[in-house]
């Protein structure tokens, strides 16, 4: 067995710097069982993914994943980090960009099972794609995802008003408001974001990775508040599929999903929406970075079980 990634770069729909991708699959493998495309978070990129992509193409799948628009390798230069492009609701670019990744995967991987797995900021894109695409898939996860909070109105109007007056500077006032109380329940915090891992190693190499933690534009804060608001709507949940399997699944302390309240008002919209195949896991005392935890072995094989119950 002889798990290869290949890396490739693929026109960017914001018309900058070329998209950075990666696939990984078991080149000894004769018949694959599917295809999971990953979806990464803010402030962060896709070879974070490896060690799971790797996981999952020794048991038979392909794995495939690309930087979004203003992160990872998807830049030209560190100015770059944190921008969408220029455009309100400039999420959709990077909804454009995972849809140019299923095109050439599902040309060349024709009829084998196609899921997508999304983490935090990628779960919410993951959740949009799902309402316009999801017809095509075989089911979806979202991990690290969230509800609204009580101050996404007030961040939105905050956020418009900053990027109409410097859409490209950085909004140091928004992400204090919006992530700034994340470390409250950790008394034993030693940076500020320890909140995404009980796995220290992991949150120093974070902090010590200039493509990671990195401040968003103005522009991108509101246009990622407007996604999150746009999917958390009754709309959006009404919108979905109804026999797509999904699964939302989280760690019970993380700050993003409320410690599992959020989470749960997902699964409960989704549910009342009509969509009859929601599964929901909350991982006890696991933080927000599930597939970064101490307890990372145990996530990826409830992943991998829900993905074989699906294919």
């Amino acid at each position: 067995m002889e798990i290869t990634r290949f890396e490739l770069e693929f026109p960017a729909s914001n018309g900058g710097h070329d998209i950075f991708a990666c696939i990984w699959r078991d080149t000894d493998c004769k018949h694959y069982k599917g295809i999971v495309q990953l979806v990464h978070g803010m402030a962060e990129y896709i070879l974070r993914y490896e060690e799971f992509a790797k996981y999952l193409a020794r048991k038979g799948y392909i794995v495939c994943g690309n930087d979004h628009a203003g992160h990872g390798l998807s830049v030209e230069n560190k100015s770059d980090l944190g921008y969408f492009g220029k455009r309100e609701n400039s999420w959709q670019y990077l909804i454009d960009d995972m849809n140019y990744l299923e095109g050439m995967m599902r040309l060349e991987y024709d009829e084998i099972p196609y899921f997508m797995v999304g983490h935090s900021m990628g779960s919410f894109l993951t959740r949009e794609y799902m309402a316009l695409y999801g017809d095509k898939f075989d089911g979806a996860i979202f991990i690290g995802t969230g509800y609204v909070n009580p101050l996404l109105d007030f961040g939105i109007s905050l956020a418009k008003y900053k990027a109409h007056k410097n859409p490209k500077q950085r909004g140091e006032l928004i992400d204090k408001i919006a992530f700034g109380a994340f470390n409250k329940k950790i008394d034993t915090a030693n940076t500020k974001f320890d909140w995404i891992s009980t796995d220290s190693k992991i949150v120093e190499k974070y902090v010590n990775d200039e493509k990671c933690g990195f401040l968003f534009t103005n522009e991108a804060y509101r246009d990622l508040f407007l996604l999150i608001k746009k999917v958390n709507s009754v709309k959006w949940a009404k919108s979905m599929p109804r026999n797509l399997p999904m699964l939302l699944i989280s760690g019970s302390d993380d700050p993003v999903g409320d410690f599992g309240k959020g989470v749960r008002k997902v699964y409960e919209m989704l549910k009342k929406a009509g969509c009859i195949n929601v599964d929901i896991k909350l991982l006890h005392g696991v933080r927000h970075e599930i597939l970064n935890d101490i307890k990372r072995e145990k996530v990826y094989a409830i992943l991998y079980n829900w993905l074989e119950k699906n294919i």
